[in-house]
């Protein structure tokens, strides 16, 4: 492990697993009984202060849907301005500006679109580094990625898991915050040797995780497992720390 990578992973490893289930809980809270967004304490149809409607759709940008979170905290719903697809199923509504984008590590930049630069959270569960992205898939159904760094879970080239017990935390907040969700497994490599190679690792490694939260107890509506090997980047590959950020697998967890 070079020491681009060292500072990345310690950097990652600053955050904690409280920091992680806050900002689940936060999520969820967004969320009523019937999944539909609940209205932060914005003024109301009947309040004097209240804008008409009228009012409300031509101040967005053209182009723009009504948002349906306060991502910058100033009380109104952030408008989105395009969709984008991540592959495999996954695409998810962009807000017209972006609040608390992600940083890459040092060193490395995002490439254009990356699902990084979506709002995000750093998170630790008990030595496996990674984020936390937040986002709305086209019909406004909230979708919480969690993207963990496959360096900390599969040696160099393996699809079998470091230590047998490395996801157990990461069940008891699925199962704790996430109880009947959707969730697909997401494998991802980085571009070094053959494209049909990286195809076939990644989806080895998603379906290692799928395996193991399956057989351990994780309480979901239905996991699925794809490998998109290295054609979905978040950040270039000039340098050992790209590669390395590139290398993750990511739980897409689409709520009830």
């Amino acid at each position: 492990m070079d020491l681009a990578h060292r500072a990345y992973a310690a950097r990652m490893r600053g955050a904690t697993i409280v920091r992680l289930l806050l900002a689940a809980s936060l999520l969820l809270s967004g969320c009523g009984d019937d999944g539909a967004p609940v209205a932060r304490s914005t003024p109301g149809a009947s309040d004097p202060a209240a804008p008409a409607v009228e009012e409300e759709a031509t101040s967005l940008p053209p182009g723009a849907q009504p948002g349906l979170d306060d991502l910058d905290g100033d009380g109104k719903p952030d408008p989105t301005c395009s969709t984008q697809d991540f592959g495999a199923g996954l695409t998810l509504r962009i807000p017209c500006e972006i609040p608390n984008p992600h940083e890459p590590a040092e060193g490395t930049t995002l490439v254009k679109d990356s699902l990084f630069r979506l709002p995000a959270y750093e998170a630790n569960l008990d030595g496996i580094s990674g984020a936390l992205v937040t986002a709305r898939d086209t019909g406004g159904a909230k979708v919480v990625i969690m993207i963990f760094n496959s360096d900390n879970l599969f040696a160099t080239g393996a699809d079998t898991l470091n230590e047998s017990h490395t996801l157990d935390p990461l069940i008891a907040l699925l199962n704790a915050k996430f109880a009947g969700a959707a969730v697909q497994v997401r494998g991802h490599t980085d571009a070094t040797g053959t494209a049909s190679a990286n195809q076939a690792l990644s989806e080895r490694r998603a379906e290692t995780v799928r395996a193991y939260l399956t057989g351990h107890g994780m309480q979901a509506s239905g996991v699925t497992a794809v490998g998109l090997g290295s054609t979905r980047p978040l950040v270039e590959e000039t340098n050992d720390a790209g590669r390395a950020f590139n290398r993750r697998v990511e739980l897409a967890i689409r709520l009830p």
